[in-house]
């Protein structure tokens, strides 16, 4: 199972939890998060196996690639209400692209619209985008009918992963992202939780 830690800001617990190799670290470019690393935030150097991921909530797509070119990221998550054709757009620019979707019931998987790279089905909990700590009711992922895999987000941390990672069997499932189980504070990863986290998924 691939893994994917989301929000850290400190270039030293960047670095600490790069040390585990997970297959994807996200950095926020949404202002209004308290993870948002800031306009001049630059990507450093992360091992070979590890993609760094751009996370954005309603940019536009010239700041997206604008900032990929300067931060030094080939993926991008859309948090927001971005369109089908500005993921195509995105794709025809050489971005690989990840859509979130936020989910509360079976009816938020019929808006799984477009062709991005992958999904990433996260819990709806009013206008907040991401990072809620919480899980969504996971039986509802029989609605999924899409042929497209899907990253499994929201309240995932060590009393769950197990859990999370026997879903495979049934789902599309590609990677699970973790964010705020993992946080000592808002932005700062527990180091101890990402090695036990570690630790689960390369059992």
């Amino acid at each position: 199972m691939k893994w994917k830690v989301c929000g850290m800001r400190d270039l030293g617990n960047i670095e600490d939890v790069a040390a585990f190799e997970p297959d994807f670290m996200g950095f926020i470019w949404a202002s209004k998060s308290p993870r948002y690393v800031g306009e001049e935030f630059k990507i450093p150097v992360l091992p070979k196996k590890t993609k760094a991921v751009g996370v954005f909530v309603d940019a536009s797509v010239e700041k997206i690639v604008d900032l990929a070119r300067n931060a030094g990221f080939e993926w991008v998550q859309l948090h927001g209400q971005e369109s089908a054709n500005d993921i195509l757009k995105l794709k025809s620019l050489g971005l690989k692209v990840i859509k979130a979707i936020s989910v509360s019931n079976e009816n938020d998987l019929l808006d799984c619209e477009g062709e991005p790279d992958l999904f990433l089905l996260d819990t709806k909990k009013g206008e907040q985008v991401g990072g809620t700590g919480m899980a969504f009711d996971w039986t509802v992922l029989k609605a999924y009918k899409k042929s497209i895999p899907f990253i499994l987000a929201g309240g995932l941390g060590e009393e769950n992963v197990a859990e999370a990672i026997s879903l495979s069997a049934q789902f599309p499932i590609y990677a699970l992202d973790f964010n705020s189980k993992l946080e000592s504070m808002p932005g700062f990863k527990n180091i101890e939780k990402v090695k036990n986290i570690s630790k689960i998924i390369e059992r």
